[in-house]
């Protein structure tokens, strides 16, 4: 069963990131739902096997931004 992950996320300032967060996670076997907010500055995602929240957290960090309180 999936997970409801969020996630803060620090360094997004345009839709371009947003964008930029969503195909990242997107490109993770196990990751659905995703919701990308840049008022908020939170990606909020399902999480099932075999993804992890560290797999997440990796992808956001390889695009260039940083999470917040992992």
């Amino acid at each position: 069963m999936a997970e409801k992950i969020t996630l803060k996320i620090e360094g997004m300032g345009c839709s371009k990131c947003v964008d930029k967060v969503e195909k990242a996670l997107g490109d993770i076997d196990g990751i659905s739902e995703i919701e990308v907010s840049l008022d908020n500055n939170a990606a909020s995602f399902a999480l099932a096997a075999p993804a992890t929240r560290e797999s997440a957290v990796e992808a956001i960090e390889d695009v260039g931004y940083d999470v917040a309180a992992r």
